[in-house]
């Protein structure tokens, strides 16, 4: 026997076992001991964010709710911004009054101040009508509303009325003023002291002292009292 040879034998096989590793075998067991080392710090993470996180949560309550600091009166007066209100007539019409901004009167909520108010409603006859002005006051119980400031009346038949005052009642599908009035249409143009939109809706009238211009004519129809349909 030749004892070299098997200590040479045993040597060599010693120094494969022991040789650094390479190719995928090599790269999977870098992996494999990266991630024993990755996964605990990962679950140590998201267990402190478990026993954190109703801490932080609370927090965030605590800074969003509060209480304002309001006076009495503010507390008391409701108001809205590009309030819409809508309702039906005497007859199941319906009627809509929108406006910018509306403030409950205090202590009388069947009062409403209105600003640049705008009501839209249809007659008996089945005309559209809308009015504007630039302030109004609206009864929710009488569904009638006070308008101001210049107001302005557009009938779906061409008419429009220009006027400082008028007051509509939407249950009834009316309008009057008692200032005077400036109107214009197809026809021509009128001025009176005041003006009646009453019945089927379908006729304007205009009161007091009258002056109709209709077009392509001489001036007439002075005196008292006018209607224009």
């Amino acid at each position: 026997m030749k004892p070299s040879v098997v200590v040479n034998g045993v040597a060599s096989i010693r120094r494969r076992l022991h040789a650094p590793q390479t190719g995928p075998f090599a790269r999977y067991s870098r992996f494999v001991g990266i991630m024993k080392v990755l996964l605990p710090s990962l679950a140590a993470l998201l267990l402190g964010l478990v026993v954190v996180w109703p801490k932080l949560a609370l927090d965030d309550k605590r800074f969003q709710i509060g209480f304002a600091k309001l006076s009495s009166k503010e507390v008391e007066t409701l108001a809205m911004k590009n309030a819409r209100y809508f309702g039906l007539d005497e007859s199941n019409r319906p009627f809509a009054v929108t406006s910018d901004l509306a403030i409950q009167e205090p202590g009388n909520p069947d009062l409403i101040h209105l600003s640049a108010p705008k009501a839209d409603f249809i007659s008996t006859s089945g005309a559209n009508i809308v009015v504007d002005a630039a302030v109004g006051l609206y009864h929710q119980a009488s569904k009638t509303l006070d308008l101001s400031g210049g107001v302005n009346l557009f009938h779906d038949a061409g008419d429009e009325l220009h006027t400082p005052t008028a007051t509509v009642d939407l249950a009834h599908n009316s309008a009057r003023g008692a200032d005077p009035v400036e109107g214009y249409g197809p026809q021509g143009r009128i001025e009176s002291i005041g003006f009646e939109l009453a019945g089927m809706g379908k006729d304007i009238t205009f009161t007091g002292k009258a002056h109709l211009t209709l077009r392509g004519a001489s001036p007439k129809g002075q005196g008292k009292g006018a209607k224009r349909r």
